[in-house]
């Protein structure tokens, strides 16, 4: 799901870049990024947005010489500003504070429709009109998986940070309000896609699984425990679950300082790590329990596509995104990131993190080549035919 959100967010950053606040093709940009020698003082913005004018405050990400801007608000949400929509700006003497969860929480509610409550755990603040035990039963999943990710980079050697800010996560009683509601991240609507996580506004949205037709019980209470088990006893739950997981993935990692958002991260790592970490375990009542499983259905179907496999695919994967933006291509690209994720974490794992360091130091809005991409996986993995033929020997081996 991300990988259209990214395809969007790069499209912009290439028009953008006739206007200085992004650029492709390797050329160098001239924008300022916030780092760590700039000092986060609050800014005010009134723009116009979607017709209208609005007040914003938070701090500058970026800030083009041709006065283009990228703000992040207090909660998180990241906001794209061309000069043209810029009315006025002014700077505060007040440093930038992120929002509480209990603000966040006030907000939220105040967002939505009556009738959504508010669940919150350490690092997540859900906000759901569905059931308390279905609530619980996501961010207890979501917290399982946070410690799990976190816990095994940092293993790795990945200095992780905190979140800055609390992780939002929202969760509809059916599929209809999950639509309806989601049409500001997509306008086109979510389709068959039961979760996904906004790169703008940092959240997570999902609707109760239990309510799901192929899912459905009969005789008992929606969103309940006992429709959990009976939905985690059913093979149709093993995508769905999958896919909170992946989202939720995306979530952690673009908050935890592994990736930026509106960076230029390559695909087939992106979506490929996060289909690594997705594999549920639906023998547990829990949903998932851990890293590092083989993910079955991406593993059939990168099986299924070997005979047609040509030599330089794998350099071709790793050049550009093209296959996940083509509809025809998507799953098999997918598939192919899985095993290629599953490859060098497992057996070139201290290049995998030294690589994943490299990617944690992009800024937002700078889009990379072909060239550029290829040259920095030769600096840590070496040259792509010769990986290849070591990583087509050993993934046709995995059981």
């Amino acid at each position: 799901m991300i990988a259209m959100q990214i395809r969007l967010l790069l499209s912009i950053a290439i028009v953008f870049s006739g206007l200085g606040l992004g650029v492709a093709l390797g050329d160098e940009p001239e924008l300022k990024t916030l780092g760590a020698q700039v000092e986060q003082s609050s800014e005010k913005i009134l723009a116009l947005h979607e017709g209208r004018q609005r007040e914003f405050q938070g701090r500058v990400l970026v800030e083009a010489t041709a006065g283009d801007v990228l703000l992040q608000t207090d909660d998180g949400t990241l906001w794209l500003f061309q000069s043209d929509q810029i009315l006025s700006r002014e700077k505060l003497d007040e440093s930038f504070i992120p929002v509480t969860q209990d603000k966040l929480a006030e907000r939220l509610l105040a967002e939505l429709p009556a009738g959504f409550r508010i669940h919150t755990t350490p690092h997540y603040v859900v906000c759901y009109n569905t059931s308390r035990a279905y609530a619980q039963w996501t961010s207890s999943l979501l917290e399982r998986l946070y410690k799990a990710f976190t816990n095994y980079w940092e293993n790795q050697g990945f200095e992780l940070e905190e979140p800055e800010f609390p992780l939002p996560v929202l969760v509809f009683n059916d599929r209809q309000s999950y639509d309806r509601l989601s049409r500001d991240d997509l306008p086109a609507g979510v389709g068959n896609i039961v979760g996904y996580y906004s790169l703008r506004s940092n959240r997570v949205n999902m609707f109760d699984l239990t309510g799901a037709e192929a899912l459905r019980g009969a005789g008992s209470h929606r969103g309940s425990m006992r429709e959990i088990n009976q939905m985690l006893s059913q093979p149709a739950a093993v995508p769905l679950v999958a896919t909170i997981v992946h989202e939720a993935t995306h979530q952690i990692a673009f908050n935890c300082g592994l990736q930026t958002r509106f960076a230029d991260i390559p695909l087939w790592l992106c979506e490929g790590m996060a289909v690594y970490f997705e594999a549920p375990d639906l023998a547990s009542t829990r949903g998932w329990r851990g890293i590092g499983r083989v993910n079955y259905p991406r593993l059939t179907t990168f099986r299924e596509n070997l005979p047609d496999w040509q030599m330089g695919s794998l350099e071709r994967l790793v050049a550009d995104n093209r296959r996940f933006r083509d509809p025809r291509t998507a799953a098999d690209a997918y598939a192919d990131a899985w095993a290629l994720n599953y490859y060098l974490i497992k057996y070139k794992p201290q290049a995998y993190t030294s690589y994943l360091k490299l990617l944690a130091t992009k800024s937002p809005l700078v889009e990379d080549d072909r060239q550029k991409r290829l040259a920095e996986f030769r600096e840590h993995f070496g040259e792509p035919d010769e990986l290849e033929r070591a990583f087509l020997k050993q993934m046709s081996r995995v059981k």
